[in-house]
């Protein structure tokens, strides 16, 4: 079942890793796009979360729930290179063998450094502009401080949670024939990882980064940063790579494949 659909995830990973080999400045670019996406779905969700943050309820989660998906809307059809999806697609094409363990760890890290420049730029114009001084500007430094003082634990277990989600999300854009269907099961899948509070280290990115643009308690700080980033990050490469591409490759692997490897190993 679905090995159509998984050859057609390690054919874009092979071809992820010859456009970076081609021309990393490009790839960078493309990285650079999704983490400005990333960041317009921060504005957009933490501005509606702190509009429906009325006397302690809990509306404000599902406020960002509901909005947050127009960041991977933009994504996955204006088309940018986004470092959690990527963790699923690249390491499916490193166990079908079309790309080289070090080829996933270079497409990777230019990923994730791009999508980490485009956050703090676009985040620096948003903190700039001040459209979220009063509202929005307050929630996203109390909400900071609540993820820089996650311990290894949640931080790396949120993370993987997270990335199940996400990944699911990118699985389903290959699976999916139809744009109305992507759209509408991708919403559904940044609804519950939003909601639920799970750790999306890109957009921590441009949550944390905000937060510091912001003022801020002496409870926020640059360390507070990198450490929620360094262990969401884990997780998010745990979840992507170890419980959504490695599950569903072995589940697809032909009889052949599987035999192969066995006589490789003996």
């Amino acid at each position: 079942m679905f090995k159509e659909e998984i050859l057609k995830v390690a054919h874009s990973a092979e071809k992820k890793k010859k456009f970076c080999q081609e021309s990393i400045a490009k790839y960078f670019v493309l990285s650079l796009i999704a983490g400005f996406y990333i960041m317009v779905g921060v504005a957009l969700s933490y501005t509606a979360s702190a509009i429906f943050n009325v006397d302690g309820k809990a509306y404000s989660k599902i406020a960002a729930g509901l909005t947050f998906s127009v960041a991977l809307s933009l994504i996955y059809f204006a088309g940018a290179e986004l470092f959690t999806g990527n963790c699923f697609v690249l390491t499916v094409g490193a166990l079908e063998k079309r790309i080289k363990w070090i080829d996933w760890v270079k497409v990777i890290f230019v990923c994730y450094v791009g999508n980490f420049v485009g956050a703090l730029l676009l985040g620096y114009l948003y903190a700039k502009s001040g459209v979220a001084k009063g509202l929005a500007d307050n929630y996203i430094v109390h909400l900071a401080e609540t993820k820089m003082h996650l311990s290894i634990e949640q931080a790396v277990l949120r993370g993987i949670l997270c990335n199940f989600v996400v990944c699911a999300a990118t699985w389903i854009c290959y699976k999916m024939k139809d744009d109305v269907s992507k759209l509408i099961l991708v919403f559904w899948c940044i609804f519950a990882f939003i909601t639920a509070g799970f750790e999306h280290s890109i957009a921590n990115m441009g949550i944390l980064s905000l937060a510091l643009m912001f003022p801020h308690p002496e409870a926020v700080t640059v360390s507070g940063m990198f450490y929620n980033l360094v262990w969401v990050t884990l997780g998010n490469i745990i979840g992507g790579a170890v419980f959504m591409a490695v599950p569903y490759w072995y589940a697809c692997k032909s009889k052949s494949q599987k035999s192969n490897e066995a006589k490789h190993v003996a």
